[in-house]
């Protein structure tokens, strides 16, 4: 099993995604970002009416590693905003948060993660971020990553993300063909 993930969205590469998602009977999950949320408010809707699981993903995409003093309260401040957005476009109230650029301080953090009950999850494989890597690159690059329990990060946010949805189609297609399942985070953590 392998967990699917998105991030930075929803955008205008969510949809496709989905479709692709609902082809493969795959539910994945989403970290969104609340300023995000509020623009594509109607896809967020969609995220969660297609069965995914949606985490949160802070309100502005700030890169923690630079933060210095107000972090915590900070971090409080756009999960609050963010889930503010979540309710108001989709009714969910989320229990994940992955961090902008994976940048994270653990003295506070999983402190301040476990105050508000939210749990952390990274991810063990991503690079479609890259843009300059060519694409059937990229595509090996994850096949090669891929193994039991390995979470997958991908990008539905942002601009020029076809190559992601590119790499996102033959990854899946190539590794149900070698037997794998793919799963949500939730599917993947639950019980530990």
């Amino acid at each position: 099993m392998i967990a699917l993930t998105f991030d930075d969205g929803p955008g205008r590469f969510t949809v496709p995604i989905l479709d692709l998602l609902k082809k493969h009977n795959i539910r994945a999950t989403f970290f969104m970002e609340g300023t995000m949320v509020e623009t594509y408010p109607e896809i967020a809707r969609q995220v969660a009416q297609a069965g995914h699981e949606i985490g949160n993903h802070t309100y502005v995409h700030f890169n923690y590693r630079l933060a210095k003093n107000a972090a915590p309260e900070r971090l409080t401040h756009e999960l609050a905003q963010t889930e503010a957005a979540l309710e108001r476009a989709a009714g969910v109230r989320t229990q994940i948060v992955r961090m902008p650029h994976g940048y994270y301080n653990r003295t506070w953090l999983l402190p301040t993660l476990k105050e508000h009950g939210y749990a952390l999850v990274h991810w063990s494989f991503g690079t479609d971020w890259h843009l300059k890597v060519p694409q059937e690159q990229m595509i090996q690059e994850y096949l090669a990553a891929a193994k039991p329990g390995a979470v997958f990060l991908f990008h539905d946010g942002g601009r020029r993300r076809e190559k992601t949805l590119a790499v996102v189609t033959a990854v899946v297609e190539a590794l149900e063909k070698q037997g794998y399942r793919f799963i949500s985070a939730e599917e993947m953590f639950k019980g530990s």
